[in-house]
């Protein structure tokens, strides 16, 4: 046989340790290693898969068949030998008691953190969806090239065109969810709720845990109006399970009884299965809702989602819609004109931009394992070294080198078993407290500490202990054979070359490490000091949501408000108190844009855009800390008989006014159904990053909440502290006015700002720490 490199020995001699060294397990290995060297200049890849899985279960097999084959008696037979040599290894680790820990530490800290990684990969990117066929489910936007939106929500208008001129899904369903309130005579509770079309139960393809779905009688019947408040007769709901857990005691009998909800009795009708996330793992109720008929076409505010037909493929898909957008768009110029849609995997929809953030992190933990592994080699190596000598005399006397592998591989193997005992323990541990640190990852509750969780430390276990012990088993046995032959001065040279490159190596991967952490770190202290346009500090937000039957008109919408306000502003520490129906990171309330354009150039298309529409009490402004760059805020001058006034943002004034000061001309809003008009610009308020530092500035406008009275409303209070302990008092502010409208909670706006990029904080922390270690 040619001469073999040192590996390829070394591998061997696992083998050969492994099968017990008789002699038929070494005619085996011979005959393996001659089948490699003949296939792997021609088939490379199958000489390496046959190498290892036929080697490895070759080995085993003579290990266990070795009692039947050698005499009893002899030493290191069977499992006998292999528990006697574990044994052995144990009590030589057991004289360096301080390297040991340090070793079994190291390598269970790395096993730990890979094994937590692989569960949430796995149960987050790689593992399907809980739905039939997840891979046929797609969300669908709006999208439009010309007017530089890539992607937008749907028009409720649009929806029913695409379920009856489209032949490639089984079925398109459109949703909005908002907060509604569920209560009873103890008082209420907001509830995400999510007004679902008729095809939304039927694409998910999930039974209810108990009850049924909407039939289409009832979707049919289920009308909202323009403050998106249910006014079908018999309206009916389906429950969540958290709620039906946590509410109502897990009541089996909650099907057929009602529940109020906006003060409103809804039957239930269903309850849904634990785990059923769509279309938000936070929604808690369902109602129907009728999309057909008569619907706007301009207002992009709903979300869509499909089921395509088997053997459709999204491009397919997308065409096939995009063709009804484009005929739409010659029938309805006015809203349709330029109009596309986009498909997305309803999988990468949920996920995002976790998958990168694990990815990389899984890369890190890679290389962390690999610098584990040379510690660990390091370690033993410092431990042996004493131990050279008598490795020569052993070897004098007449022991073979194999032998010698084989008690040095076990204690690499018994290392690597205590760092994967360990390396368990810090998973099951970390995967248990993985929910309650809030970590920013879809799917979160579907990780476990699982098979493959097991299977993956096995396997790291496993790799550490061939990485680590082979290299530094093969050294040290050479390194004995010079030592009984050469001088101690050729012997201490090896010894340093060796050690030497294990460090550069360890060096280089811990460099890597601290370059990616390194650039985690800028790119996270560029985000945090990104100026926002606002001031998120000392700022509490509480969204508030009324109901049409209690708020049936406008006069009673202001009143409510305005008694808010003045209880809230008299909360000793509030220094400022306002109100919007949207509030920068605030993913509660109504969030939607319309067209503008000025006044004097009604007809020139270059300068009609989409702007963000947010309706404003007198307040507000200071209480969030906007700038008012030119004119004044909305203030109390701004009244329901007053002339119609808006406040734009400087990117509005800049593309619609160029060098022109904006106070004072006139913009056209175009509210669709509620008509359009023209308003007075009386202020011009700095740009907000309204999606946090990673967002961009986008044109939006102001109206006074007194003329456009919404039910909705983010109540902003900003004290002179911690904003926290105004939570007590403004509970108690909302309570005495109406029990049934509890805020849908208290955030702290530098919280909100915060969770926009609490993914780059946590992926920057992990990094540092696989780095620090």
């Amino acid at each position: 046989m040619n001469v073999q490199p040192a590996w390829l020995r070394a591998f061997a001699a696992l083998l050969s340790w492994i099968a017990g060294d008789h002699p038929a397990g070494r005619a085996f290995i011979g005959d393996l290693l001659e089948q490699f060297e003949r296939r792997r200049e021609r088939h490379p890849v199958d000489a390496w898969l046959s190498l290892v899985a036929d080697g490895l279960r070759g080995a085993i097999g003579y290990r266990l068949r070795a009692p039947r084959m050698r005499p009893p008696r002899s030493a290191g037979n069977g499992l006998t030998g292999l528990w006697r040599e574990a044994v052995y290894a144990a009590r030589i680790l057991r004289r360096s008691p301080g390297l040991t820990l340090l070793s079994v530490v190291t390598m269970g800290a790395g096993i730990g953190a890979g094994a937590v990684l692989s569960s949430l990969v796995h149960a987050i990117v790689l593992q399907p969806l809980p739905y039939p066929e997840p891979d046929r489910l797609v969300r669908i936007f709006d999208t439009n090239i010309r007017a530089g939106i890539e992607r937008a929500g749907a028009a409720s208008g649009n929806i029913d065109d695409w379920r009856r001129r489209s032949s490639g899904f089984d079925g398109i369903a459109g949703f909005y969810a908002m907060g509604r309130t569920l209560s009873n005579s103890a008082g209420g509770e907001v509830l995400i709720t999510a007004q679902v079309s008729e095809d939304f139960f039927p694409i998910a393809g999930v039974r209810p845990e108990a009850g049924r779905t909407f039939i289409p009688a009832e979707t049919r019947r289920a009308r909202f109006n323009n403050a998106a408040a249910p006014v079908g007769p018999d309206p009916v709901a389906i429950l969540s399970h958290r709620v039906w857990r946590q509410r109502f005691g897990a009541d089996p009998g909650i099907v057929g009884r009602s529940v109020t909800i906006e003060r409103r009795p809804f039957e239930v009708v269903g309850v849904m299965p634990e785990g059923f996330a769509l279309p938000d793992a936070g929604v808690d109720l369902w109602i129907p809702w009728d999309v057909s008929g008569d619907r706007p076409r301009d207002q992009h505010y709903l979300g869509a989602i499909a089921r395509l037909k088997p053997g459709i493929s999204i491009a397919q898909a997308e065409d096939q819609l995009n063709a009804v957008a484009a005929d739409l768009g010659r029938a309805y110029p006015d809203t349709n004109s330029g109009w596309g849609v986009r498909l997305v995997p309803l999988q990468s929809e949920t996920v995002g931009g976790a998958a990168t953030v694990l990815w990389v992190l899984v890369g890190a933990v890679a290389l962390v394992l690999l610098v584990v592994c040379a510690n660990v080699a390091l370690l033993t190596l410092m431990r042996g070294l004493d131990r050279s000598d008598e490795t020569a005399v052993r070897l004098a006397l007449g022991a073979s080198s194999g032998r010698l592998l084989r008690e040095l591989l076990a204690e690499s193997i018994v290392l690597a078993a205590a760092g994967g005992a360990l390396g368990a323990a810090i998973a099951a541990a970390g995967l248990r407290v993985l929910p309650a640190l809030a970590v920013d990852l879809p799917r979160l509750d579907e990780v476990a500490f699982d098979l493959r969780t097991v299977v993956f430390i096995a396997g790291a276990t496993f790799v550490a202990a061939v990485v680590s012990g082979l290299p530094q088993a093969w050294y040290r046995t050479r390194l004995a054979v010079a030592a009984a032959g050469s001088p101690r001065m050729t012997d201490n040279r090896r010894r340093h070359a060796f050690r030497d490159a294990m460090v550069a190596c360890q060096v280089a991967l811990a460099v890597v490490l601290l370059m990616g952490s390194g650039l985690f770190v800028r790119s996270f202290l560029h985000l945090r000091g990104t100026d926002p346009g606002f001031d998120p500090d000392n700022v509490l937000v509480a969204p508030v949501f009324l109901d049409t039957q209690a708020y049936d008109t406008g006069d009673r919408v202001r009143t409510y408000y305005r008694t808010l306000f003045d209880g809230l502003a008299a909360i000793p520490g509030v220094t400022a108190v306002g109100g919007a129906t949207a509030v920068p990171t605030s993913p509660l309330g109504p969030d939607f844009e319309r067209p503008v354009w000025p006044a004097d150039a009604p007809t020139d298309p270059s300068v009609r855009m989409p702007a963000s529409v947010r309706m404003v009490t007198p307040g507000y402004f200071r209480a969030i800390g906007f700038l008012v760059a030119d004119g004044r805020a909305i203030d109390e001058r701004d009244r329901p008989a007053s002339p119609r006034v808006v406040v734009i943002n400087e990117t509005l004034a800049a593309h619609l006014w160029p060098g022109r000061r904006a106070v004072g001309q006139k913009l056209v809003v175009d509210y669709s159904s509620s008509g359009t008009y023209p308003y007075e610009i009386v202020g011009v308020v700095g740009d907000v990053r309204f999606g946090g530092p990673r967002s961009q500035p986008a044109p939006e406008i102001y109206l006074p909440h007194a003329q456009r009275p919404y039910l909705i409303l983010n109540v902003v209070l900003r004290s002179d502290g911690d904003p926290r302990a105004l939570v007590p008092a403004a509970r108690a502010v909302l309570a005495e006015i109406d029990p049934q409208k509890p805020a849908h909670g208290f955030y702290p706006l530098a919280d909100l700002v915060g969770a926009t990029y609490a993914r780059d904080r946590q992926t920057m922390f992990t990094l540092l720490l696989f780095a620090g270690t």
